[in-house]
Protein backbone atom coordinates (compact mmCIF):
# COMPACT_ATOMS: atom_id res chain seq x y z
CA UNK A 1 0.00 0.00 0.00
CA UNK A 2 1.20 3.24 -1.10
CA UNK A 3 1.87 6.14 1.57
CA UNK A 4 1.49 9.41 -0.59
CA UNK A 5 2.53 11.73 2.43
CA UNK A 6 5.56 9.49 2.92
CA UNK A 7 6.03 10.24 -1.17
CA UNK A 8 5.41 14.41 -0.54
CA UNK A 9 7.85 14.38 2.28
CA UNK A 10 10.79 12.47 0.26
CA UNK A 11 10.04 14.74 -2.94
CA UNK A 12 9.98 18.05 -0.07
CA UNK A 13 13.35 16.92 1.49
CA UNK A 14 14.43 16.13 -2.21
CA UNK A 15 13.54 19.70 -3.68
CA UNK A 16 15.28 21.52 -0.39
CA UNK A 17 18.59 19.27 -1.29
CA UNK A 18 18.15 20.59 -5.31
CA UNK A 19 17.94 24.02 -3.96
CA UNK A 20 20.92 23.98 -2.36
CA UNK A 21 22.73 22.80 -5.22
CA UNK A 22 21.49 25.25 -7.83
CA UNK A 23 24.58 26.94 -8.09
CA UNK A 24 26.33 23.85 -8.79
CA UNK A 25 23.90 21.91 -11.15
CA UNK A 26 22.98 24.76 -13.61
CA UNK A 27 27.10 25.12 -14.43
CA UNK A 28 27.50 20.73 -14.48
CA UNK A 29 24.30 20.92 -17.00
CA UNK A 30 26.82 22.83 -19.68
CA UNK A 31 29.71 20.78 -18.93
CA UNK A 32 27.85 17.33 -19.39
CA UNK A 33 26.38 18.65 -22.53
CA UNK A 34 29.62 19.73 -24.16
CA UNK A 35 31.09 16.29 -23.04
CA UNK A 36 28.38 14.36 -24.24
CA UNK A 37 27.42 16.32 -27.45
CA UNK A 38 25.96 14.32 -30.46
CA UNK A 39 25.41 11.32 -28.17
CA UNK A 40 21.98 13.28 -26.51
CA UNK A 41 21.68 16.18 -28.87
CA UNK A 42 18.69 13.63 -30.76
CA UNK A 43 16.71 14.59 -27.43
CA UNK A 44 16.35 17.74 -29.20
CA UNK A 45 12.43 18.09 -30.11
CA UNK A 46 11.64 17.05 -25.97
CA UNK A 47 13.49 20.32 -24.67
CA UNK A 48 10.26 22.56 -26.07
CA UNK A 49 8.02 20.38 -23.56
CA UNK A 50 10.52 20.00 -20.99
CA UNK A 51 10.51 23.97 -20.62
CA UNK A 52 6.88 24.11 -20.79
CA UNK A 53 6.52 22.07 -17.73
CA UNK A 54 9.42 23.90 -15.89
CA UNK A 55 7.24 27.20 -17.02
CA UNK A 56 3.58 24.97 -15.87
CA UNK A 57 5.17 23.92 -12.92
CA UNK A 58 5.80 27.50 -11.74
CA UNK A 59 2.90 29.32 -12.65
CA UNK A 60 1.13 26.55 -10.20
CA UNK A 61 2.01 28.54 -6.91
CA UNK A 62 0.61 32.14 -8.86
CA UNK A 63 -3.12 32.69 -8.16
CA UNK A 64 -5.82 35.18 -9.96
CA UNK A 65 -6.60 36.71 -6.07
CA UNK A 66 -2.63 37.43 -5.70
CA UNK A 67 -2.24 38.84 -9.31
CA UNK A 68 -5.02 40.91 -9.20
CA UNK A 69 -3.69 42.52 -5.73
CA UNK A 70 -0.40 43.54 -6.85
CA UNK A 71 -1.95 44.49 -10.24
CA UNK A 72 -3.51 47.51 -7.98
CA UNK A 73 0.04 48.83 -7.41
CA UNK A 74 0.97 49.43 -10.90
CA UNK A 75 4.50 51.61 -9.40
CA UNK A 76 6.15 47.97 -9.09
CA UNK A 77 5.37 46.97 -11.82
CA UNK A 78 6.51 50.01 -14.13
CA UNK A 79 9.96 49.82 -12.01
CA UNK A 80 10.45 46.18 -12.52
CA UNK A 81 10.08 46.62 -16.47
CA UNK A 82 11.83 49.74 -16.65
CA UNK A 83 14.93 47.90 -15.17
CA UNK A 84 13.95 44.46 -16.98
CA UNK A 85 13.08 45.82 -20.48
CA UNK A 86 15.00 49.30 -20.87
CA UNK A 87 17.76 49.37 -18.95
CA UNK A 88 18.94 46.26 -18.27
CA UNK A 89 19.13 45.18 -22.31
CA UNK A 90 19.93 48.66 -23.38
CA UNK A 91 23.29 48.08 -20.85
CA UNK A 92 23.82 44.86 -22.57
CA UNK A 93 23.68 46.21 -25.98
CA UNK A 94 26.31 48.95 -25.20
CA UNK A 95 28.58 47.44 -23.58
CA UNK A 96 27.92 44.12 -25.86
CA UNK A 97 28.56 46.66 -28.66
CA UNK A 98 32.04 48.26 -27.16
CA UNK A 99 33.82 45.17 -26.71
CA UNK A 100 32.20 42.95 -29.28
CA UNK A 101 30.67 45.41 -32.04
CA UNK A 102 32.93 43.15 -35.01
CA UNK A 103 30.75 40.10 -34.17
CA UNK A 104 26.75 41.03 -34.65
CA UNK A 105 26.29 37.35 -33.20
CA UNK A 106 28.01 37.63 -30.23
CA UNK A 107 26.30 41.55 -29.85
CA UNK A 108 22.94 39.81 -30.23
CA UNK A 109 23.56 36.84 -27.68
CA UNK A 110 24.08 39.30 -24.88
CA UNK A 111 20.64 41.09 -26.01
CA UNK A 112 19.09 37.86 -25.80
CA UNK A 113 20.60 36.95 -22.55
CA UNK A 114 18.91 40.49 -21.06
CA UNK A 115 15.67 40.59 -22.55
CA UNK A 116 13.95 37.25 -21.90
CA UNK A 117 11.69 36.88 -19.27
CA UNK A 118 12.36 36.97 -15.43
CA UNK A 119 13.61 33.31 -14.05
CA UNK A 120 11.25 31.44 -11.73
CA UNK A 121 13.95 31.13 -9.56
CA UNK A 122 13.68 34.76 -8.73
CA UNK A 123 10.32 33.45 -6.50
CA UNK A 124 13.30 30.96 -4.85
CA UNK A 125 16.05 33.50 -3.78
CA UNK A 126 13.12 36.30 -2.46
CA UNK A 127 11.65 33.74 -0.26
CA UNK A 128 15.17 33.27 0.97
CA UNK A 129 15.70 36.75 1.61
CA UNK A 130 11.96 37.23 2.89
CA UNK A 131 10.72 39.45 -0.17
CA UNK A 132 7.51 39.64 -1.00
CA UNK A 133 6.39 36.04 -2.39
CA UNK A 134 3.04 37.57 -4.27
CA UNK A 135 5.03 40.19 -6.20
CA UNK A 136 7.79 38.01 -7.01
CA UNK A 137 5.21 35.36 -8.34
CA UNK A 138 3.16 38.40 -10.38
CA UNK A 139 5.98 40.02 -12.04
CA UNK A 140 7.21 36.42 -13.34
CA UNK A 141 3.51 35.52 -14.56
CA UNK A 142 3.82 39.10 -16.32
CA UNK A 143 6.95 39.05 -17.82
CA UNK A 144 6.58 35.42 -18.95
CA UNK A 145 3.21 36.69 -20.87
CA UNK A 146 4.79 39.59 -22.11
CA UNK A 147 7.51 37.75 -23.34
CA UNK A 148 6.53 36.45 -26.56
CA UNK A 149 5.97 40.55 -27.96
CA UNK A 150 8.94 42.24 -25.66
CA UNK A 151 11.68 39.78 -26.43
CA UNK A 152 11.96 39.57 -30.43
CA UNK A 153 10.83 43.75 -30.42
CA UNK A 154 13.81 43.99 -27.84
CA UNK A 155 15.95 42.38 -29.97
CA UNK A 156 15.16 43.64 -33.32
CA UNK A 157 15.11 47.45 -32.22
CA UNK A 158 18.96 46.77 -30.47
CA UNK A 159 20.80 44.40 -32.89
CA UNK A 160 22.32 45.17 -36.61
CA UNK A 161 20.24 44.02 -39.41
CA UNK A 162 22.80 41.44 -40.26
CA UNK A 163 21.88 39.20 -37.90
CA UNK A 164 18.33 37.49 -39.44
CA UNK A 165 15.79 37.24 -36.78
CA UNK A 166 12.78 35.19 -37.12
CA UNK A 167 10.39 37.13 -34.72
CA UNK A 168 7.18 35.25 -35.34
CA UNK A 169 8.37 31.69 -34.96
CA UNK A 170 10.39 33.00 -31.45
CA UNK A 171 7.06 34.37 -30.54
CA UNK A 172 5.31 31.14 -30.91
CA UNK A 173 7.86 29.16 -29.07
CA UNK A 174 8.02 31.05 -26.61
CA UNK A 175 3.71 31.09 -26.46
CA UNK A 176 4.50 27.10 -26.29
CA UNK A 177 7.29 27.28 -23.46
CA UNK A 178 6.22 30.15 -21.81
CA UNK A 179 2.87 32.25 -22.26
CA UNK A 180 0.18 29.12 -22.45
CA UNK A 181 1.91 26.93 -19.69
CA UNK A 182 2.39 29.66 -17.00
CA UNK A 183 -1.70 30.42 -18.20
CA UNK A 184 -2.54 26.90 -17.71
CA UNK A 185 -0.83 26.74 -14.15
CA UNK A 186 -2.50 29.69 -13.09
CA UNK A 187 -6.02 28.44 -14.42
CA UNK A 188 -5.49 25.34 -12.37
CA UNK A 189 -4.31 26.88 -9.20
CA UNK A 190 -7.92 29.10 -9.56
CA UNK A 191 -9.77 26.23 -10.24
CA UNK A 192 -8.82 24.56 -7.39
CA UNK A 193 -8.64 27.51 -5.54
CA UNK A 194 -5.31 26.94 -4.01
CA UNK A 195 -5.31 23.09 -3.74
CA UNK A 196 -2.86 22.67 -6.30
CA UNK A 197 -0.19 24.21 -4.10
CA UNK A 198 -1.05 21.98 -1.21
CA UNK A 199 0.23 18.27 -2.79
CA UNK A 200 1.11 18.48 -6.48
CA UNK A 201 2.95 21.80 -6.86
CA UNK A 202 5.21 20.79 -4.00
CA UNK A 203 5.59 17.17 -5.48
CA UNK A 204 6.38 18.78 -8.84
CA UNK A 205 9.05 21.23 -7.80
CA UNK A 206 11.89 18.49 -7.46
CA UNK A 207 11.29 16.90 -11.24
CA UNK A 208 11.17 20.80 -12.61
CA UNK A 209 14.60 21.13 -11.37
CA UNK A 210 15.67 17.72 -12.52
CA UNK A 211 13.93 18.90 -15.84
CA UNK A 212 15.82 21.75 -16.17
CA UNK A 213 18.95 19.99 -15.70
CA UNK A 214 18.40 18.29 -19.03
CA UNK A 215 17.09 21.10 -20.44
CA UNK A 216 20.72 22.52 -20.40
CA UNK A 217 22.65 19.29 -21.09
CA UNK A 218 20.41 18.87 -24.54
CA UNK A 219 20.95 22.53 -25.76
CA UNK A 220 24.67 22.84 -25.01
CA UNK A 221 25.24 19.61 -26.64
CA UNK A 222 23.39 21.11 -29.88
CA UNK A 223 26.64 23.83 -29.51
CA UNK A 224 29.17 21.26 -28.52
CA UNK A 225 31.29 20.44 -31.13
CA UNK A 226 31.01 23.98 -32.64
CA UNK A 227 32.33 25.21 -29.14
CA UNK A 228 34.65 23.10 -28.47
CA UNK A 229 36.58 22.98 -32.56
CA UNK A 230 36.88 27.03 -31.57
CA UNK A 231 37.35 27.55 -28.02
CA UNK A 232 40.35 29.46 -27.72
CA UNK A 233 41.20 32.34 -25.26
CA UNK A 234 38.97 34.92 -27.07
CA UNK A 235 36.32 33.07 -25.08
CA UNK A 236 37.51 34.62 -21.92
CA UNK A 237 36.39 38.43 -22.42
CA UNK A 238 32.55 36.94 -23.48
CA UNK A 239 32.62 35.12 -19.84
CA UNK A 240 34.12 38.23 -18.14
CA UNK A 241 31.43 40.11 -19.50
CA UNK A 242 28.56 37.78 -19.00
CA UNK A 243 29.47 38.03 -15.04
CA UNK A 244 29.80 41.92 -15.02
CA UNK A 245 26.25 41.73 -16.51
CA UNK A 246 24.72 38.97 -14.09
CA UNK A 247 26.51 41.11 -11.07
CA UNK A 248 25.36 44.43 -12.29
CA UNK A 249 22.00 44.34 -12.63
CA UNK A 250 21.74 43.53 -8.02
CA UNK A 251 22.89 46.73 -7.30
CA UNK A 252 21.54 48.70 -10.28
CA UNK A 253 18.08 47.60 -9.73
CA UNK A 254 18.24 47.52 -6.08
CA UNK A 255 18.83 51.20 -6.23
CA UNK A 256 16.55 51.79 -8.89
CA UNK A 257 14.33 50.52 -6.41
CA UNK A 258 15.00 53.13 -3.41
CA UNK A 259 15.26 55.71 -6.03
CA UNK A 260 11.30 55.00 -6.52
CA UNK A 261 10.48 54.76 -2.76
CA UNK A 262 9.66 50.76 -3.34
CA UNK A 263 9.26 49.38 0.32
CA UNK A 264 12.24 47.12 1.27
CA UNK A 265 10.20 43.77 0.80
CA UNK A 266 8.99 44.58 -2.16
CA UNK A 267 12.24 45.77 -3.39
CA UNK A 268 13.85 42.63 -2.68
CA UNK A 269 11.44 41.09 -5.23
CA UNK A 270 11.84 43.40 -8.15
CA UNK A 271 15.81 43.31 -7.75
CA UNK A 272 16.10 39.20 -7.56
CA UNK A 273 12.82 39.29 -10.70
CA UNK A 274 15.26 42.39 -12.62
CA UNK A 275 18.49 40.58 -12.18
CA UNK A 276 17.66 37.03 -12.70
CA UNK A 277 16.57 35.43 -16.52
CA UNK A 278 15.06 32.62 -17.79
CA UNK A 279 18.48 31.53 -19.46
CA UNK A 280 17.27 28.43 -20.69
CA UNK A 281 14.38 30.00 -22.49
CA UNK A 282 17.39 31.81 -24.06
CA UNK A 283 19.37 29.39 -24.47
CA UNK A 284 16.69 27.24 -26.44
CA UNK A 285 16.07 30.52 -28.92
CA UNK A 286 19.87 31.44 -29.41
CA UNK A 287 20.19 27.76 -30.98
CA UNK A 288 16.57 27.32 -32.77
CA UNK A 289 17.00 31.24 -34.44
CA UNK A 290 20.30 32.67 -34.36
CA UNK A 291 23.89 32.05 -35.61
CA UNK A 292 25.95 29.41 -33.45
CA UNK A 293 28.15 32.30 -31.45
CA UNK A 294 24.84 33.96 -30.49
CA UNK A 295 24.77 31.05 -27.63
CA UNK A 296 28.12 31.78 -26.70
CA UNK A 297 26.81 34.93 -23.93
CA UNK A 298 24.00 32.34 -23.16
CA UNK A 299 26.15 29.58 -22.19
CA UNK A 300 28.54 31.59 -19.95
CA UNK A 301 25.43 32.65 -19.04
CA UNK A 302 24.02 29.25 -17.80
CA UNK A 303 27.48 29.25 -16.00
CA UNK A 304 27.43 32.30 -14.01
CA UNK A 305 23.62 33.25 -13.08
CA UNK A 306 22.90 31.22 -9.64
CA UNK A 307 26.84 31.37 -8.57
CA UNK A 308 26.77 35.00 -8.41
CA UNK A 309 23.07 35.36 -7.52
CA UNK A 310 24.01 33.71 -4.36
CA UNK A 311 26.97 36.01 -3.42
CA UNK A 312 24.82 39.20 -4.70
CA UNK A 313 22.30 38.21 -2.01
CA UNK A 314 23.95 38.20 0.21
CA UNK A 315 26.16 40.66 0.05
CA UNK A 316 22.33 43.32 -0.51
CA UNK A 317 20.33 41.44 1.83
CA UNK A 318 21.91 39.02 3.86
CA UNK A 319 23.21 41.04 6.74
CA UNK A 320 19.73 42.26 7.07
CA UNK A 321 17.52 39.28 6.95
CA UNK A 322 20.09 37.76 9.64
CA UNK A 323 19.12 41.11 11.60
CA UNK A 324 15.12 41.13 11.26
CA UNK A 325 15.48 37.44 12.04
CA UNK A 326 16.93 38.11 15.59
CA UNK A 327 14.50 41.49 15.99
CA UNK A 328 11.54 38.64 15.51
CA UNK A 329 13.11 36.10 17.94
CA UNK A 330 13.23 38.58 20.71
CA UNK A 331 10.35 39.14 21.99
CA UNK A 332 9.58 35.38 22.70
CA UNK A 333 12.78 34.65 24.39
CA UNK A 334 12.26 38.21 26.77
CA UNK A 335 8.62 36.38 27.70
CA UNK A 336 10.15 32.90 29.10
CA UNK A 337 12.86 35.24 31.43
Amino acid sequence: MFHFQTIETSLTRLNKALERLMPIITPLGVLVGLILGSRVSWMKPSVSWLFAFLTFSGALGISSSSFLKVVKKPKNILVFFLGTNIIMPVLAWALASLFFGSEPAVVTGYVLLLSIPTAVSGYIWSAIYKGNGALSLTLILVSTIMAPLLTPLTISFLTQSNVTIDSTSMMLSLLKMVAIPSLLGISLNSLTKGGVTVHLAPSLKPFAKIALFFVIIINTSLVSERLLSDASWAYLPIALLCALLAAIGYPLSYTLGKLFKIPYEENISITFATSLRNISAALVLSIEFFPAQTALPVIFGIVFQQTVCAFMGYFLFGQNTILRNNLRSKPCKQSQT
